[in-house]
């Protein structure tokens, strides 16, 4: 059943409406990032539970109590956070901004700007999903975030039947040749002898781990996507043999190192660090490819100067650094972390936390321009 009633509430009052809300979700957004930096600042739990209550309140001047049950459970959370019985985590965090993304939907579609496809079904289901997270044992808690977070993005959690990694296929971008061909000519570029060995390596490279399955062409189309938005102020076609080619170095790496769980002792960080320069002397040997090995080399290095190899600053960095930088964390938080956690961060928290680090890990303005692309491309769940 549809969440609007038949009674229409005044245009003027919807826009006055959408404009709080607008508010209270961006104050919502940042102060849940704030928060998994600080999990114990009361002060940013009650600013949280302020601006849902608020909205809350405010629902039946618009005709939309269908979505009390939705905020009610929201505050129950939250309350149960202020009161130090329920510990503040990064998956509560999704839970809480995912459900007042479903609010923001449905505030959209009031005023004017698509459809929802909100019921009022559906909000029972994640009313519920959200109880019992409220009620859940700490062994079970996991799990109750995990249903709620599917049922809010089903895209984000991986089953528990979970297919064995050696037989599980990527279902979003494929990386075979011809797709990877089919970016590169979509943004201008013919690749050539060189370009079509670093694309033949491709498969053979992401056989490697399970958890780099598609992850070339992800890469490759996110990288040349902003540099697109940005007037390809990077060479397109060395930005490219960079994107492809930057990991390269980690095929090389121990199975049981690229696997671990745990923390990486300080030998297997260096290991680790040492990936970079591994592709930057292959494309070193070849001709023409010295920029492409440039950016390779300092994808790692961050705008503060605390990155690796070289602890380079944000002026020392070349551009194409910098995008390859930030679409190469994005991937690993939508994508990577999976088989740490068995739930990926949603494509809208993911892009909240590149923003998290700009200035610091990333370039501002880089980020201000991948926030251009990933608003495009969020329709198609990359």
């Amino acid at each position: 059943m549809s969440l609007r009633t038949s009674k229409q509430a005044p245009e003027e009052t919807i826009k006055d409406f959408a404009n709080e809300f607008y508010d209270a979700y961006e104050l919502c957004e940042i102060k849940l990032v704030e928060l998994e930096n600080n999990p114990n600042n009361v002060d940013l739990i009650n600013l949280i539970f302020r601006a849902v209550h608020s909205t809350k309140g405010n629902l039946s001047f618009v005709d939309l109590q269908p979505l009390l049950p939705l905020l009610q459970s929201v505050e129950d959370l939250l309350s149960k956070i202020r009161h130090g019985s329920l510990i503040f985590s990064a998956g509560v965090s999704d839970v809480i901004l995912l459900s007042m993304d479903c609010v923001k939907s449905v505030v959209d579609e009031i005023t004017g700007h698509g459809d929802s496809g909100i019921t009022t079904e559906f909000i029972e289901v994640v009313k519920g999903n959200i109880t019992s997270i409220i009620k859940a044992s700490p062994e079970n808690l996991q799990q109750a975030i995990n249903t709620t977070i599917n049922t809010l993005a089903p895209e984000t959690v991986i089953p528990k039947q979970e297919t064995p990694p050696q037989q599980r296929k990527n279902k979003n971008i494929p990386t075979d040749e011809k797709n990877l061909i089919k970016i590169l000519k979509r943004h201008g570029i013919s690749p050539d002898e060189d370009m079509l060995l670093m694309i033949s390596l491709i498969k053979p490279f992401e056989q490697r781990s399970p958890y780099w399955h598609g992850k070339s062409a992800r890469q490759l189309l996110f990288t040349l996507g902003m540099n697109t938005i940005a007037g390809n102020r990077v060479n397109p076609t060395q930005l490219a043999a960079a994107s492809l080619m930057h990991d390269f170095g980690m095929c090389f790496l121990p199975i049981d190192v690229l696997h671990k769980t745990a923390i990486h002792t300080i030998k297997e960080q260096k290991q680790i660090q040492q990936h970079p320069r591994v592709a930057h002397d292959l494309l070193g040997k070849m001709h023409h490819w010295d920029y492409a090995a440039e950016i390779i080399y300092q994808h790692h290095e961050h705008m503060n100067g605390e990155g690796y190899p070289h602890r380079l600053s944000e002026s020392e960095i070349c551009d194409g650094a910098k995008i390859l930088a930030i679409v190469d964390t994005f991937d690993a938080i939508m994508h990577e972390r999976a088989h740490i956690e068995k739930v990926k961060r949603p494509f809208i928290r993911a892009v909240l936390e590149i923003n998290r680090y700009s200035g610091t890990q990333f370039s501002a303005e880089w980020v201000e321009i991948f926030n251009q692309f990933a608003q495009k491309l969020h329709k198609f769940n990359v």
